[in-house]
């Protein structure tokens, strides 16, 4: 019996926290799951594209540039560059009237496990970095992207938790953290085939997987 109410208070955290999924459409899939201290939900994006390492990597480098496919960024840039692998991000994010936009500063941290070489982007939230603007209400952005080569393909997972801030409608909420990993992760695919990118010089950092025969 004592065994059985322990396999029970095993299960139970599993339960309260698995991911659930919420859109499954053009090859991506989107996952939430309820966050302990949270009142918004965590979000998991997962796609496979078409595009060697380095490739994706410039994409994600490219900072400015995230206005074209990050879903309702309205501005992007690297603040403060540290090395190679670390950089503080001023993120601003339209926000459907009459919610105020948000803006995010995040430290993303370069790694790559050498054994898969598979790479990950660590985000992090961080504060006294860039002044709170008028009108805009600051937000927080806490987890990460991975890049996992698979064959001649690279898996893709972009998982998120975030505080907008201020006060956001349960509604809107709940809509933005599946509509924000599915439409930044499909307009992805588009940027990756596009040559600036293809013919990007490799990252310092970067060790390039072998190429599949």
């Amino acid at each position: 019996m004592k065994h059985f109410y322990f396999i029970i208070f095993l299960l139970v955290p599993m339960q309260i926290f698995s991911w659930d999924l919420e859109k499954e459409k053009n090859g991506i899939t989107v996952h939430t799951r309820v966050v302990e201290g949270s009142d918004f939900k965590e979000f998991r994006g997962k796609t496979k594209l078409k595009a060697d390492l380095n490739t994706i990597i410039a994409l994600l480098e490219d900072n400015p540039n995230y206005v074209t496919w990050f879903k309702d960024c309205k501005h992007a840039e690297a603040v403060k560059v540290l090395n190679t692998r670390e950089k503080y991000i001023y993120i601003q994010n339209g926000a459907p009237w009459p919610v105020n936009d948000r803006d995010f500063v995040i430290h993303t941290i370069f790694s790559q496990d050498k054994n898969t070489g598979a790479v990950t982007y660590t985000i992090k939230p961080v504060a006294n970095i860039v002044a709170e603007k008028k009108g805009i209400v600051r937000g927080t952005l806490k987890g990460f992207w991975k890049f996992a080569p698979v064959g001649d393909e690279i898996e893709v997972t972009y998982q998120i938790l975030s505080d907008p801030g201020g006060s956001v409608p349960t509604s809107i909420a709940n809509f933005v953290v599946v509509d924000i990993p599915y439409e930044t992760l499909k307009k992805m695919k588009e940027k990756v085939t596009e040559s600036k990118y293809i013919n990007s010089p490799k990252h310092p950092d970067l060790i390039l997987p072998p190429v599949p025969k």
